[in-house]
């Protein structure tokens, strides 16, 4: 190659070594933003509010088995009496959904996101299934009392109810994904069997 064509390559490279040196550059690089701070990380949970959190979610639905263990089963000999016992059992029903959806509506925000989504889950559920409940009761005890198809419509809206609750009847597998609140739930007292 002739050496005015190697000229311009050789003077390129002697400026940009002049500003390697001096430490100048032609362009400032871009200063990416310093990153957002951070959630903190769910180790930093303290231990002592995740088991109080997990003691009143776990309160919550252990209330609600209870309640259940105690509804009184619908029997009659007549349809009027087997409609007042199926409206006392539905009654019952909805009594302890409510107390259900209002202990979880009343837990703070869990320790870690996790907790927040189990008691979403949860909440969601127990509405619902108290809602239906709620509704098969009206329905029946506004039947004329020689209706036997409102009785079945009832029944089914209790089975309805109870295939939503189903779901959420143990908090601890819940929560399985989350070591904190796993670690939580071995000592919370609520969350013992």
């Amino acid at each position: 190659m002739r050496a005015d064509r190697k000229a311009p390559a050789v003077v390129a490279a002697a400026i940009g070594m002049a500003f390697a040196l001096t430490g100048c550059a032609p362009d400032p690089a871009p200063q990416a933003m310093p990153p957002a701070p951070s959630a903190p990380s769910s180790s930093a949970a303290d231990p002592a509010v995740t088991v109080t959190w997990m003691n009143g979610f776990c309160g919550a639905v252990h209330d609600f088995i209870d309640g259940n263990n105690k509804m009184p089963s619908a029997s009659g000999e007549t349809l009027e009496a087997i409609k007042k016992s199926t409206s006392d059992q539905l009654g019952h029903y909805a009594t302890i959904l409510g107390k259900t959806v209002d202990g979880l509506s009343a837990l703070p925000a869990a320790p870690v996101p996790a907790g927040d989504t189990a008691k979403q889950d949860f909440l969601t559920k127990y509405t619902s299934a108290r809602d239906k409940t709620v509704k098969a009761k009206a329905d029946l005890d506004a039947a004329g009392k020689n209706d036997t198809a409102a009785q079945g419509r009832a029944v089914e809206g209790l089975i309805a109810a109870q295939k939503d609750t189903h779901g959420a009847l143990d908090p601890v597998a819940a929560i399985v994904g989350s070591p904190e609140l796993k670690t939580a739930a071995a000592t919370a007292e609520r969350c013992r069997p």
